[in-house]
């Protein structure tokens, strides 16, 4: 048995691995970010688990958190009995979409409260110094503030926070399909269009709460208006929310 954990800018989720993968908690994460240790200590001995994998919404080299600016914690006391591993959630996400579509090179890509990217290269995590896949922190231009202090993000004009700053709903725009009028919108499509000619991934996976339920031929045609026809990756949505916490969970195995 293997737990994976997401610790998300607004939710904490915990799955359980055997085999298959069971959901067995959520938390909020303001109010449970602090009490990680203890929650997983206890779970872990209560399903006997042999390994912890989580995934952190937060820039990370090896094991260190560098800036989680979703988060707004500095670091993670974890003391566990058993082996674990703490991993940015964006890669978590990638590893799983690699694994759940079968593709090696894929450059996944959720969009929840913030907007997070990881790059699977030969079915391997690419993490360059650490903090490779950035994406939401690309600069595309003005004076807007970001979640990390900086200006001009892409996070800044599309992602949970920034929609709520600007008086959106991202469940209801999604669904009455506002989304795509956005400017935002047009922004996060032309980023991962740089990102394709940069790295030209065999597939693009776009997830999260927002992400995954994006519509997928929307997102294909307006990414594909803002590439050469000599790219043409495969574009999937993965609508699902655990997906992050089930990667963590495959990060233990690899």
């Amino acid at each position: 048995m293997i737990l994976g954990v997401d610790v998300g800018g607004t939710n904490i989720d915990v799955v359980a691995f055997d085999g298959d993968f069971e959901h067995i908690a959520t938390y909020p994460t303001k109010s449970y970010v602090t009490k990680l240790n203890d929650i997983l200590n206890k779970l872990t001995e209560r399903y006997k688990a042999k390994a912890v994998g989580i995934g952190f919404a937060g820039w990370m080299r090896g094991r260190e958190i560098v800036k989680a600016p979703n988060v707004k914690i500095e670091h993670l006391e974890i003391h566990l009995k058993v082996p674990y591993t703490l991993e940015n959630d964006a890669n978590c996400f990638s590893l799983f979409a690699s694994k759940r579509f079968g593709f090696k090179d894929v450059l996944g890509v959720t969009v929840g409260t913030g907007i997070g990217s990881g790059i699977v290269i030969d079915g391997k995590i690419y993490r360059g110094s650490g903090l490779a896949g950035e994406i939401g922190h690309w600069f595309v231009g003005g004076d807007a503030v970001c979640s990390c202090g900086g200006k001009g993000h892409l996070e800044c004009y599309f992602g949970g926070w920034s929609l709520m700053r600007n008086g959106l709903d991202p469940k209801e725009i999604v669904e009455n399909g506002k989304i795509y009028e956005l400017r935002g919108f047009e922004m996060f499509c032309i980023s991962i269009a740089n990102a394709i000619t940069l790295i030209d991934p065999e597939a693009v996976v776009i997830g999260g709460r927002i992400g995954g339920n994006l519509n997928e031929n929307i997102l294909k045609m307006r990414i594909y208006s803002h590439l050469m026809p000599e790219f043409r990756p495969i574009v999937k949505t993965l609508r699902d929310p655990l997906a992050v916490a089930k990667g963590a969970c495959l990060m233990m195995e690899v």
